[in-house]
């Protein structure tokens, strides 16, 4: 049976609201699980793969962070689901220190990274547009 052109882009789940952050929205919602130790699903709206993999190779680097995953629910819904597990505090991580951060301030960490890293990204990209006289294309 052949569908109808358009059928499929009609009943999936992408509006304009499912791309764009809303002000007053909660970008970020932490759910802290029970039955693990320093373990936490984060479920992020209005983000995918690209966030997704940045956010987790970040985590990965931390020595405290022993687990670090994510998944899509749908490929058709703006949402990624993280977790994010950290050392337990008796000071069995990977470097020997005693103190561990919650998996709320490891996400925060690996945010911040990402956003150094844009900087970065973004410095070089004008200082190489100004090499080359590009300078109007950044203004």
């Amino acid at each position: 049976m052949a569908v109808p052109h358009g059928m499929l882009i009609y009943n999936n789940d992408i509006t304009p609201d499912s791309l764009v952050d809303i002000k007053g929205e909660q970008k970020i919602v932490e759910h802290v699980k029970d039955k693990l130790t320093n373990s936490s699903m984060f479920k992020i709206e209005k983000e995918d793969h690209t966030i997704a993999n940045m956010l987790q190779m970040k985590l990965h680097r931390s020595p405290n962070v022993l687990i670090a995953g994510y998944r899509v629910p749908h490929p058709t819904q703006h949402r990624l689901e993280l977790r994010v597990q950290t050392a337990p505090p008796d000071g069995d991580d990977r470097s020997g220190k005693t103190v561990v951060p919650a998996p709320k301030e490891a996400l925060k960490t690996a945010i911040e990274e990402c956003l150094a890293d844009l900087q970065e990204f973004e410095a070089l990209l004008r200082a190489e547009a100004q090499a080359k006289g590009l300078d109007a294309a950044f203004e």
